[in-house]
């Protein structure tokens, strides 16, 4: 009887140990996308800091910017944008009112609302070098 008993114990002991293991892996995640999952985020529309421009980014690639939140609601876009991300890099190709402005992108720090930036420069030969500058977009809407 003690075997049995004691059998019994050992079989509660691991009953008890799955239960507890799936209850915290189980737990709900309703935190913000992790900030690895930067292509899903980066679609949608985000205002840029340091001047009024609205950026549409959407999937596949493709987007387009406005001016300001009155060009944005009016659909005057003053060009379209491709996109690519590529080894940790977002590569941004801004047809800007006939010109093209590449811009090369690093995320600094990502949510759901804000991302914020390392922007890269390019120099007379139309390479990018080092020198950058921060750059944040807020989610506009």
């Amino acid at each position: 009887m003690k075997h049995k008993l004691l059998h019994l114990q050992s079989l509660v002991a691991v009953a008890l140990c799955v239960i507890m293991a799936m209850a915290l892996n189980s737990c709900s995640d309703d935190d913000d996308e992790p900030a690895d999952n930067l292509t899903s985020i980066i679609v949608g529309v985000w205002a840029q800091d340091g001047d009024n421009d609205i950026i549409v980014i959407n999937k596949g690639g493709t987007g387009a910017g406005y001016e300001d939140p009155a060009d944005y609601y009016d659909n005057n876009s003053y060009g379209s944008i491709t996109w690519e991300y590529k080894n940790d890099y977002v590569y941004l190709n801004i047809g800007y009112y006939g010109n093209i402005q590449k811009e090369k992108l690093k995320a600094i720090s990502v949510s759901k609302n804000e991302i914020k930036w390392r922007r890269y420069r390019k120099d007379e030969d139309g390479y990018f070098t080092n020198e950058s500058e921060e750059w944040t977009w807020t989610r506009y809407e």
